[in-house]
């Protein structure tokens, strides 16, 4: 009775630490999207740069500068990108880098595919935290099974043919 007991109180208490985490997920996802509302044509430039299911793909959006009024975007992955106001209901979206004015079809195609590149990267939990992951650990075990060669022993060099001599002169 005891073990069944236990496992009842460790199933709860793991129940309501999983709810309280997807309260406190779904609290910050309010107030990020607080932001993306509160700003003129910001929302249609993020539904733009990705698509009208953003919300999915942010974790957090933050004003970075009042003038101009700059918005660090930060990724579900970690990854971050830049979308600053210029006025005049203008917005430029500085991606890896390189800046992109989403007025302009071409440049708004080019921020989107790098958005993209940005959410493909994906880094491993443990190497954010210092823990090693599954590849690193790997990499120890092929490096330190791999048989040990021996480096190749060193050929001497070709001798140079000695000079002939010339057959003596028949008389």
């Amino acid at each position: 009775m005891n073990k069944k007991l236990l496992l009842e109180k460790y199933i709860k208490v793991a129940v309501r630490k999983a709810l309280a985490e997807q309260e406190a997920k779904e609290k910050r996802a309010v107030k990020s999207m607080y932001l993306v509302h509160r700003f003129p044509n910001l929302k249609k430039v993020m539904e733009d740069l990705m698509s009208p299911s953003f919300g999915r793909f942010i974790t957090d959006v933050q004003i970075v500068a009042p003038k101009p009024t700059t918005f660090n975007v930060k990724l579900i992955n970690e990854q971050e990108f830049t979308v600053i106001y210029d006025g005049r209901k203008n917005y430029t979206a500085k991606v890896a880098g390189k800046r992109y004015n989403v007025q302009q079809l071409s440049e708004l195609e080019r921020a989107q595919q790098g958005i993209a590149d940005l959410l493909e990267l994906n880094y491993a939990l443990g190497e954010k935290e210092g823990e090693p992951t599954a590849d690193a650990g790997a990499e120890a075990f092929t490096a330190a099974s791999a048989p040990e060669v021996a480096p190749p022993a060193e050929e001497p060099a070709p001798e140079a043919p000695a000079e002939e001599t010339p057959p003596p002169a028949e008389a």
